[in-house]
């Protein structure tokens, strides 16, 4: 079984139902909120809180990282445009 092809249809299905709910009249806060707490419950189940709690500090670090490249990123724009 390849386990990236199984978490690729996964992602679509799990992002297909998001939407479905979504459409069916239910804020995209509480849908995204309420998956994430479900999928977190579940990881601290198989690989326990630490494992998790690294797995989310690893994503914390990615997105921050994302944060200071975009920020970076307008800045240059703006000053680009001042010129």
């Amino acid at each position: 079984m390849d386990i990236s092809a199984v978490r690729q249809q996964l992602m679509d299905q799990w992002q297909k139902v998001a939407i479905d709910l979504i459409k069916g009249g239910i804020p995209p806060e509480a849908v995204f909120e309420s998956l994430l707490t479900v999928g977190l419950a579940g990881h601290v189940e198989i690989f326990g809180k630490d494992a998790t709690a690294s797995k989310i500090a690893a994503i914390a670090q990615q997105l921050s990282v994302q944060v200071k490249q975009e920020a970076e990123a307008l800045r240059e724009a703006s000053e680009a445009t001042k010129n």
